[in-house]
């Protein structure tokens, strides 16, 4: 029983330290299958065990923060849909270090960008877009911590200001 609950444990270890997105079951699966040589691994998990790391996945999933992003294009017409992934994928051509997303929020078709925590670091960003976006406006969300989290990694480049990455480096830009 003691190897069984050891095994859960370095499964579990596993899973957090690689990608985030990634569950146990999947990275049991990846163990169970057979190496070139025919090897395989066979975990054996404790009920209990598996039940807490389930809860801990699920809470993870539904972590919200409050915050802003800002919209950068918002349409209803004909081809609002298409429209919207045109602005989508020049934006992530042109600002590669800033998360976007395509929303329908009916009947309007939307491309919001950035994560932020505050309406201060909206305003930043949102006077870094402005030239590009004139039409742009900022807008209350509820971000996923999972997305809040991996743009802190990246760090958030904006003209003459500071940014605090997850590594708590402080970071510059000089555009």
């Amino acid at each position: 029983m003691n190897l069984q609950r050891f095994m859960v444990m370095v499964v579990a270890l596993f899973t957090s330290a690689t990608a985030m997105a990634q569950s146990v079951e999947g990275v049991v699966d990846g163990l169970s299958m057979r190496t070139e040589r025919g090897n395989r691994v066979f975990v054996l998990e404790d009920e209990d065990t598996r039940d807490a790391v389930r809860v801990v996945e699920m809470q993870r999933r539904q972590r919200l923060v409050s915050g802003f992003r800002i919209v950068i294009f918002s349409d209803n017409g004909q081809y609002a849909g298409d429209n919207a992934e045109k602005v989508l994928n020049s934006f992530r051509e042109a600002f590669p270090h800033i998360n976007a997303y395509l929303v329908y929020e009916s009947p309007y078709f939307k491309v919001s960008v950035g994560d932020c925590l505050s309406m201060e670091e909206a305003q930043i960003l949102m006077a870094e877009l402005t030239p590009s976006y004139p039409k742009a406006f900022p807008k209350r969300e509820s971000i996923a911590y999972d997305e809040l989290g991996n743009a802190r990694r990246r760090g958030v480049l904006v003209p003459d200001s500071v940014a605090i990455s997850a590594d708590s480096a402080i970071i510059v830009s000089k555009m």
